[in-house]
């Protein structure tokens, strides 16, 4: 496979081996936050080990234990951490638990409920401890006792609301920053068609100026010659003057976007015409069934595969019998295009870009078929030459 077919897919391998070392860059970040988290509150679990029972301490294990899941089901280890929170001897795993659900979760009333479980939890114990001493008169104790649940709820609520908050300015930024880039793109995109569009204005007004001084006079020359010969020459001439013009006006609109969807010069349909224009011996074999569905882009790229293949054969084996042969095998259209020894019996020259030929027709034939996902060879057989290609059934839809 060609470099310019492979260079797609390395670049998807390259974006994908991006994407992974960003997950395992993020990953080893959670990792290292969710070991501190823990360790933070097993060395708060540590400190209360002798003053409390073997199913208070449980409790607390539970609770501890449960951090390590708290990303993937927040809610559910807020719940494993409310026992800890109605001693009110364990706070570091309630309110890392509570904070995660504030962050992740969406839903503001499930955070709020949450919150509020947490509070209720943890200020019973105090609520009951002040009716219990009998100071429940007293306004200022009871609110004392009720700011350190109150604390404990709502500060770990509120700070992972600012950073739910946060990391979706965040994400509404970076969408801004990629629509303006994408106008940005849009915007060179569209100077780059208006620029394409100007030169293809400008060919259009030269060539077919020059072309439509050769159409006249080989219309004159159709007419006017001496010899039969001559004229027939004149009007194959004028046909082939034509079939420019036509071809140049499908590029025009190739260039400007604006082809139509389908038919057009430059289907398999056209092939009988330009191998009549092309003023060689050639017979086209077309074994595609009429009801085979092909690309567009494939149809056009086998029109140009056969129109090279012609060029060459009028250019460097004048006068040599030449056959196109189409055909469909396994979702591959195969283009072949042979042609025997000049008439004189000269060798073939510069068909590969020996001799007096450039070779570069050759050349983006391959690379329009690399594109498509197919292959194009050529070289010499016997005495005369031959094209082979390898078409997808259905390339991908880019310009022409």
């Amino acid at each position: 496979m060609s470099e310019a077919a492979t260079r797609p897919r390395r670049f998807r391998q390259f974006q994908l081996f991006r994407r992974f070392q960003q997950l395992r860059r993020v990953g080893t970040g959670q990792f290292l936050t969710d070991g501190a988290l823990i360790a933070a509150a097993g060395a708060e679990l540590m400190t209360v080990v002798g003053e409390v029972g073997p199913l208070t301490l449980a409790g607390y294990v539970l609770a501890v234990g449960a951090l390590a899941v708290r990303r993937r089901r927040p809610l559910l280890v807020v719940l494993a951490t409310v026992p800890a929170a109605a001693t009110g001897y364990l706070w570091l795993a309630p309110m890392f638990a509570l904070g995660t659900a504030a962050r992740l979760v969406h839903s503001g009333a499930l955070v709020g409920g949450a919150a509020a479980t947490v509070f209720v939890t943890a200020a019973t114990p105090l609520v009951h401890e002040v009716l219990r001493t009998g100071r429940a008169g007293s306004p200022a104790v009871l609110a004392a006792g009720l700011l350190g649940p109150a604390l404990l709820a709502s500060g770990p609520t509120l700070l992972g609301r600012v950073a739910r908050s946060r990391r979706a300015l965040a994400d509404r930024l970076a969408e801004t920053r990629a629509a303006a880039a994408r106008e940005h793109r849009l915007a060179e995109e569209r100077a780059a068609a208006a620029e394409r569009a100007r030169l293809a204005r400008d060919m259009h007004d030269i060539v077919s100026h020059h072309v439509s001084r050769i159409a006249v006079e080989a219309g004159a020359l159709s007419v006017t010659a001496d010899t039969p010969e001559a004229r027939r020459a004149g009007v194959r001439i004028g046909r082939i003057s034509s079939l420019a013009m036509t071809e140049l006006r499908d590029t025009l609109g190739v260039l400007r976007a604006q082809e139509a969807a389908g038919g057009g010069p430059g289907s398999l349909a056209d092939l009988p015409s330009l191998v009549a224009g092309s003023v060689t011996d050639a017979s086209v074999t077309n074994r595609v069934p009429p009801s085979a569905e092909l690309g567009a882009e494939t149809e056009y790229a086998a029109y140009r595969t056969v129109q090279e293949a012609l060029t060459n054969v009028v250019r460097h084996a004048p006068g040599a019998w030449t056959r196109v042969v189409l055909g469909l095998r396994d979702d591959v259209l195969l283009v072949e295009v042979v042609n025997g020894p000049p008439a004189d019996g000269a060798p073939v020259t510069g068909a590969l870009g020996s001799g007096e030929g450039s070779g570069l027709g050759l050349v983006g034939l391959r690379e329009r078929a690399a594109l498509l996902g197919g292959s194009l060879e050529a070289g010499p057989d016997g005495g005369g030459f031959v094209v082979r290609a390898r078409l997808p059934r259905s390339g991908p839809v880019s310009g022409r």
